[in-house]
């Protein structure tokens, strides 16, 4: 069993982040003079060449047959460095841990071949060298990291590398390398990676250079596939939890939502994260903290035997893309309850009715080129910057709904067709989905989803029927704002800076929609009450609504809901309702007694507080969901 301070949770942060606090007092200061405890090492490659590492145990004796260990990997162009903390952590949970530099990156000597069969070998060779280091347990093994790391997590287990009996990829999914190359389009986070400062890169990067400015697609996608992992998912039978972000611009939450459901359908045990902190996003605590609880309690179960808190296997913890409901649960991706909502883009805007016109609509998107601008240029320029924007003027096409009059939660992955011709060559229909605000808030579009679509055989008005899928979002758009969707050649970042590489020519397209040839948008959506709410209760009844109002000053109300509801149980059951600040601290116990089954309702005075985020978590028995509040006077 989990030992008791295992069972805790205290608000947002559980114990371990405090004992972790204890132990970098304690582990640090012994670094030096205990070569057991901290180990400063190189592990040499089959090659010759050097990898740098450092081993760190947990202080006192070891359990019968050593320590679980777990190798932490970094993200591309990072160092064994960013690992410490985390290594001294997990020291205080009883994990000894190998951080090491990847080759090319950090002290580690050899040039970096970007994930290929290079790095997969010397990650083979660094779990042999950490299975036969003293009072390690040799078949209790974990991987883990984010990004690079997390991609290196996802080939020790479709590679089934000896000891390892659990891996924890983050913000990388096992088709990683094929998300940068979707629809017959490069994404510009591929020539990103490819020029990072702090990485010694092998020919290989200006081999795929010279293939990227020549626009030789073919041979881009055989560099591609020759690294990526998605083919061998079917492979994997130890568990996985995987954590992804829904803005993560270079690996779409799609590709682990795919290979979760190779793993359940098998039944290899997977639990996935998915919410903030992808690639592109500013880091943000709250979410981070709920990615690594999730991953330590995993480890915790597979490598020690603890009970998990939440044992059901698939299962999915999600945010929505603000945190503005946090600690969602489903047993699949998209959730159950969720239905479909069709949009066709009409001569109007958005209309959840079809178009009735015989005669195509043929609505414009363009983009310019001045010739001027080379490939090349745009590859230094890394495809952003004013010179950039001034070489390819580009003109959208745009639809809009009518203001909702209620919250609509998209939850899924949005899908469609649309119908599309051009006068280029080769052209981009790209299709992206903002939540647009209502004109009182100043009509602004804010990206949530994106298909990138590319057409690289073209015959001037020759029709494409183009079906898509977008990256997949939990979203709410709340009533008085608008869902909008935009037809675009030029598929940006931000206001600065191209997502997807533009062809290097102009291009005039059109967009046609008709009865005969309908262009539409689908959701997977779970329509809510005003307030953000499902109106539908989970199948066990167990609801904690968003306050309202939110913001507020001094005082809001919560409502919440237990048991009684779908035929469930009417025992009498133990409610916690509190209230901490973003430091983890509870402030507040609003309920803490014994409730029979029903829908209560109870008010927060946060008289005497400041300004700022909180959150209030409800517990009942084994169910735990928190939500975030803003106090604001």
């Amino acid at each position: 069993m989990r030992h008791e301070a295992n069972m805790q949770r205290y608000g947002i942060y559980p114990p371990r982040w405090y004992l972790c606090l204890f132990a970098i007092f304690i582990i640090l200061p012994v670094r030096s003079s205990s070569q057991d405890v901290w180990i400063e090492t190189k592990i040499y490659m089959s090659d010759g060449i050097a990898l740098d590492a450092r081993i760190v145990k947990p202080l006192g004796l070891p359990p019968s047959g050593g320590f679980p260990g777990v190798i932490l990997i970094h993200g591309y162009g990072g160092n064994k460095d960013l690992m410490q903390s985390i290594q001294v952590a997990i020291a205080a949970y009883g994990y000894a841990s190998l951080a090491y530099s990847v080759r090319g990156q950090g002290n580690s000597e050899g040039l970096s071949t970007i994930a290929g069969d290079r790095e997969r070998e010397d990650l083979l060779a660094v779990i042999q060298f950490f299975r036969s280091t003293s009072n390690i347990n040799p078949n209790k093994l974990g991987v883990a990291g984010g990004s690079q790391g997390g991609i290196h997590s996802w080939m020790a287990a479709v590679h089934q590398m000896p000891g390892v009996k659990v891996v924890a990829p983050l913000i990388a999914t096992p088709d990683f390398a094929e998300a940068l190359v979707p629809n017959g389009c490069v994404k510009t986070g591929l020539p990103r990676e490819m020029t990072i400062s702090t990485v010694r890169y092998s020919a290989d990067r200006d081999r795929v250079r010279d293939f990227i400015i020549a626009d030789q697609h073919d041979s881009i996608l055989a560099y591609i596939r020759a690294r990526d992992l998605a083919h061998l998912v079917g492979n994997v039978q130890i568990p996985v939890l995987q954590g992804l972000g829904w803005a993560d611009f270079l690996f779409p939450v799609n590709g682990g939502i795919r290979a979760a459901a190779n793993l359940a359908g098998r039944k290899v045990p997977i639990w996935s994260y998915y919410g903030t902190n992808g690639h592109g996003q500013s880091i943000d605590p709250v979410g981070a903290v709920l990615a690594l609880d999730k991953t330590v309690e995993w480890f915790d179960h597979w490598l020690k035997g603890f009970s998990l808190d939440q044992d059901s296997v698939p299962m999915v913890f999600y945010c929505d893309d603000q945190l503005s409901v946090l600690d969602m649960r489903t047993d699949q991706w998209p959730p159950k309850s969720a239905s479909k909502k069709r949009f066709y883009i009409t001569g109007d805007g958005l209309s959840e009715v079809p178009p009735t016109n015989d005669v195509p609509l043929k609505l414009p998107f363009t983009l310019g080129y001045n010739s001027a601008y080379t490939p090349s240029m745009g590859w230094d320029d890394t495809y952003g910057g004013s010179t950039f924007l001034q070489a390819f003027p580009s003109t959208p096409v745009r639809f809009v709904t009518p203001p909702l009059d209620q919250t609509l939660e998209i939850a899924g992955i949005p899908q469609g067709r649309i119908f599309v011709e051009s006068n280029g060559v080769k052209f981009q229909a790209h299709v992206r989905l903002y939540d647009v605000a209502s004109e009182i808030l100043g009509g602004s579009w804010t990206l949530i989803s994106r298909s990138i679509n590319g057409v690289r055989e073209n015959t001037a008005g020759e029709l494409h029927e183009i079906n898509f899928e977008a990256t997949a979002i939990s979203h709410f758009i709340p009533p008085g704002n608008r869902l909008g969707v935009e037809i675009t050649s030029l598929d940006m970042l931000d206001d600065t800076q191209a997502n997807t590489i533009p062809y290097f020519g102009p291009t005039n397209s059109f967009l046609l929609t008709s009865s005969t040839h309908p262009s539409y948008i689908q959701l997977g959506d779970v329509v809510t009450g005003l307030d953000g709410t499902r109106k539908e209760p989970v199948p066990d009844g167990f609801v904690l609504e968003q306050n309202y109002p939110n913001p507020f000053n001094p005082a809001t109300m919560i409502k919440y809901t237990i048991g009684g509801i779908r035929g469930q149980s009417s025992g009498v059951s133990n409610v916690r309702l509190t209230v901490y600040d973003v430091l983890g601290r509870e402030v507040a116990v609003l309920v803490n007694e014994r409730k029979p089954p029903g829908s209560y309702e109870v008010r927060f005075d946060a008289a005497g507080f400041s300004t700022g985020v909180y959150f209030y978590r409800l517990t009942s028995g084994q169910h735990v969901e928190t939500r975030k509040m803003v106090m604001v006077r």
